[in-house]
C-alpha cells in the first residue's frame, strides 16, 4: 500500500498540521468568546468545546516526528538544524518581537520590563497565549537523532515495538502524575509552568509517530477493521475529558485544562489516530482535496504563528460587530475570518521573503572552444 502521493509529496502528517493548525485558531476565537460572554450554560457550552479542540500540540508533534523520521534521515544532523533554524526559529523570533513589541496585551504571566525580561519572553515563549509550543516543538527537533535510531534502528526489529511502546508511555504517564500532583493542582503551579512545555511532556506523541511511520500499513489494517468505532471512540473520550473539566471547577476557564491527564491523552490519541486513518484512506483514493491540504500544510505553521496577530487586528474592526451577534455566529464568523486571514498573511510573507531574499548565483559551465 502507498500512503503517499509522490506528485504532491503529500503524507498523513500533512492532514495532521492542517487539523491542527485549524483547530488551534479556533482555541483562539473561543477564548475571546468565553471572555465576552456571562451566561453560565454559554460558558460551559464553550469550555466542552475547547476541550474537543485541545489535542493539537499532541497531534502536531506526531504528525512532525512522522514526517522528520520519514524524510530527515538523509541529512546531517548539523544540516538538518541549520534547515530548522531558518524554517522555524526566525520566523518564531520575528513573530515574538511583533507581539512583543505591538500586542503587548497578549504576552502571559507577569509583562516584560526590562530588555533582560523581554528577551526572556523570548525564550520561554511567554510573547503570546500560543508561543509556548514552539519552545517545546524545537526541543523536539533536537531530538531528531532519537527519532531516527528509534525509526531505523530499533523499531526495524518488531521484539522491540511494543516495549518501547509500552516503557514511554508508563514513564509518560509517571511525569503527568507527578505534574498533576505538583504543579498543575500543587504548590509549584507558578513557579515550576514552564515544565509544560519542557520536552517529556509530549516525548511520547514523537516516539507513537516514529511506530506509526515504521508500522503505517499494520495500524492502517487494524484501524479499518475498526473504523466504525473511531466517532463513538471519540465522542466517548471526548465527553469524559468534557465532564472532568467541567467538574474541576464551578468557574470556567480554559487555564483549568492541561494535556497533562489521562482523559485529555486518551482524546488526543483517539483524534490522532482517527485523521491518521482518514488521510491514509484519501490519499490512497488520490482524493481531490489533496492540493488544497498540500498548500494549507505548507504554511501551517506560519499561520499558527500568525492567528493570534491576525485575530487581534479582526477584534479591532469588527469586534464590535461580532459582539452584537448570537455567540454560535459571532464564533463562526471571527473563525473563518480569521483561518482566511492567517493563510493569507502567512502566504503573503512568504512570497515577500522569498522577493527579497539573496538568490544563489549558480556558476555556469562554458564548453572548451578550440
Amino acid at each position: 500500500m502507498s500512503f503517499e502521493n509522490e506528485k504532491l509529496k503529500i503524507n498523513v502528517s500533512d492532514f495532521q498540521k492542517v487539523s491542527a493548525v485549524t483547530a488551534v485558531i479556533l482555541q483562539t476565537v473561543l477564548g475571546f468568546a468565553l471572555a465576552h460572554t456571562t451566561d453560565g450554560a454559554t460558558q460551559s457550552l464553550l469550555g466542552a468545546l475547547y476541550i474537543l479542540v485541545k489535542y493539537t500540540a499532541p497531534m502536531f508533534i506526531f504528525a512532525i516526528v512522522y514526517n522528520m523520521v520519514k524524510v530527515s534521515h538523509k541529512h546531517h544532523y548539523w544540516d538538518f538544524l541549520k534547515e530548522k533554524c531558518l524554517e522555524l526559529v526566525v520566523p518564531y523570533i520575528l513573530w515574538t518581537i511583533v507581539y512583543l513589541a505591538v500586542l503587548p496585551n497578549v504576552q502571559q504571566k507577569v509583562p516584560y520590563d526590562s530588555i533582560g525580561t523581554f528577551l526572556l519572553k523570548c525564550l520561554v515563549g511567554d510573547a503570546g497565549p500560543h508561543l509556548w509550543y514552539t519552545i517545546m516543538m524545537l526541543q523536539i527537533q533536537l531530538c531528531m537523532p532519537l527519532f531516527i535510531w528509534l525509526g531505523y534502528k530499533v523499531f526495524t526489529q518488531k521484539r522491540f515495538v511494543w516495549p518501547v511502546l509500552g516503557l514511554a508511555t508508563v514513564l509518560y504517564v509517571a511525569w503527568y502524575v507527578f505534574y498533576q500532583q505538583f504543579i498543575f493542582t500543587g504548590s509549584y503551579h507558578d513557579s515550576w509552568y514552564l515544565l509544560d512545555r519542557f520536552v517529556f511532556s509530549f516525548l511520547v506523541y514523537g516516539i507513537y509517530g516514529v511506530a506509526a511511520f515504521r508500522y503505517h500499513e499494520q495500524l492502517f489494517k487494524v484501524l479499518h477493521v475498526v473504523r466504525f468505532l473511531m466517532v463513538p471512540a471519540i465522542l466517548l473520550s471526548g465527553m469524559v475529558a468534557i465532564q472532568n473539566f467541567l467538574n474541576y471547577s464551578d468557574e470556567i476557564s480554559f487555564g483549568n485544562t492541561t494535556y497533562l491527564n489521562t482523559t485529555q491523552s486518551i482524546y488526543s490519541l483517539v483524534v490522532i489516530l482517527s485523521v491518521f486513518y482518514l488521510a491514509s484512506v484519501l490519499i490512497q483514493n488520490n482524493s481531490r482535496v489533496l492540493p488544497a491540504v498540500k498548500f494549507l500544510s505548507t504554511y501551517a505553521y506560519r499561520s499558527y504563528l500568525a492567528n493570534v496577530f491576525v485575530f487581534q487586528m479582526l477584534v479591532k474592526v469588527f469586534g464590535p460587530t461580532w459582539l452584537k451577534l448570537p455567540t454560535g455566529w459571532m464564533i463562526i464568523f471571527a473563525y473563518f475570518m480569521t483561518v482566511m486571514g492567517s493563510f493569507i498573511v502567512a502566504y503573503g510573507l512568504h512570497v515577500i521573503f522569498e522577493a527579497i531574499r539573496p538568490k544563489k548565483v549558480v556558476p555556469q559551465k562554458y564548453s572548451k572552444v578550440i
